[in-house]
């Protein structure tokens, strides 16, 4: 058997992969298995031995402590599997399935004056943003869960992961390379390794620890209709405090008081919350709020927009209705508003909540790349209300 330390480095290995498919890249039916393996062993000074050095598969059932012809299987095989994804993922090749396809094109054109051994120092020279870690992670995931073992369980438990991970690779890595193993494949496990394990990370802590979960508009209302009506009475309360400061810091002079009370404990002329803004000069502006928290299906009629309206004083210049649902409100109650004169009456359906709340993020916040993300704390402030 040869001697672990004659294979040529995995760095030059991988290099010969790209000068390789270079060199055959005008194949009119794409490159075919026997036409890479020839130029791949050319190039890296590969010798029948190096072909067909043999390892002990870690995936196949171990029955017995002797080594069975069944469980070994060829390193180099394994190699060329890992080199064919890093060619894929740097845009190299478009399949990884013989005949491949050449995919030297204007996304690739840095690969055509390459011609190194690859070193996790210069790996960044043909794969500028780590594409390869990623490649490597699915194909991981894909191609080495147990019998035993759900798919959904491996894949969501980082200790599983990290257990079963690589298996493969670090064998061959072990018995090609001897026990200290090659540094690129030594890097590309670890740093692989490590992408994924920040992730699963942070995927397990935005659940149960910090609260940041990317936010889509179900999830919003998912929190919404889990408070009680109370509840729901100063999420709005909030929603519109907040926008009245959101818009008077875009106006020219940003210089109001805006104040908010909650009033529906008291049972205030059907009135559940009270916005104040004092812009000055004796112009003072109050926003009547009603706040209804119902099924989506559960439409606001006329009825009850009258009854909101005979809450509040009629001076449409100075006194403004905000009725806001969870749900909408009626082709009649539209009406009604659109036609009232006395008071100026504002309906914010389903709708527009969400967008006024991803407007103004408001149970909502950026962080990182300006990602608005779900603040749950935020809702649970609400819900101790």
């Amino acid at each position: 058997m040869t001697n672990s330390s004659d294979m040529p480095p995995f760095g030059g290995i991988l290099n010969a992969g790209i000068q390789a498919i270079k060199q055959l890249c005008n194949r009119t039916n794409g490159i075919t298995s026997k036409a890479f393996e020839k130029k791949v062993a050319e190039i890296a000074g590969l010798t029948d031995e190096h072909l067909t050095m043999p390892f002990v598969n870690p995936e196949y059932p171990m029955y017995a402590d002797d080594e069975d012809e069944g469980m070994l299987d060829l390193c180099y095989e394994s190699l060329s599997e890992v080199m064919l994804t890093c060619l894929v993922a740097i845009g190299a090749i478009k399949d990884e399935v013989f005949n491949i396809e050449a995919n030297l094109g204007q996304s690739s054109v840095h690969l055509i004056a390459f011609d190194s051994k690859i070193t996790p120092e210069n790996l960044i020279e043909i794969d500028p943003f780590g594409k390869i870690y990623f490649w490597l992670a699915g194909d991981n995931l894909a191609n080495h869960r147990h019998a035993d073992v759900p798919s959904n369980a491996y894949e969501s438990n980082l200790d599983r992961f990290d257990s079963k991970s690589f298996r493969v690779l670090r064998e061959v890595n072990k018995v090609c390379y001897g026990t200290q193993g090659d540094p690129l494949i030594n890097h590309l496990i670890d740093e692989t390794m490590r992408r994924t394990s920040v992730f699963m990370n942070n995927y397990a802590d935005v659940i149960t620890a910090n609260d940041h979960v990317k936010v889509t508009p179900r999830m919003i209302l998912d929190e919404v209709f889990q408070l009680n009506p109370l509840q729901f009475e100063y999420l709005c309360l909030k929603v519109v405090e907040t926008s009245l400061i959101s818009e008077d810091k875009k106006s020219d002079t940003p210089d109001s008081v805006i104040s908010a009370r909650h009033t529906g404990k008291s049972n205030d002329g059907g009135i559940d919350g009270i916005v104040t803004q004092d812009c000055g000069a004796g112009e003072i502006h109050t926003y009547y709020i009603q706040a209804k928290q119902y099924s989506e299906t559960n439409n606001i009629s006329n009825r009850e927009l009258r009854n909101f309206v005979g809450g509040f004083p009629p001076n449409a210049e100075r006194h403004h209705g905000i009725f806001i649902t969870t749900s909408d409100f009626t082709k009649p109650a539209q009406e009604y508003a659109q036609n009232l004169n006395s008071h100026n009456l504002i309906l914010v359906n389903q709708i527009a909540l969400l967008d006024l709340m991803l407007e103004h993020e408001i149970g909502l916040e950026k962080v990182q790349t300006e990602t608005l993300v779900m603040n749950k704390s935020f809702f649970r402030k609400i819900r101790k209300k």
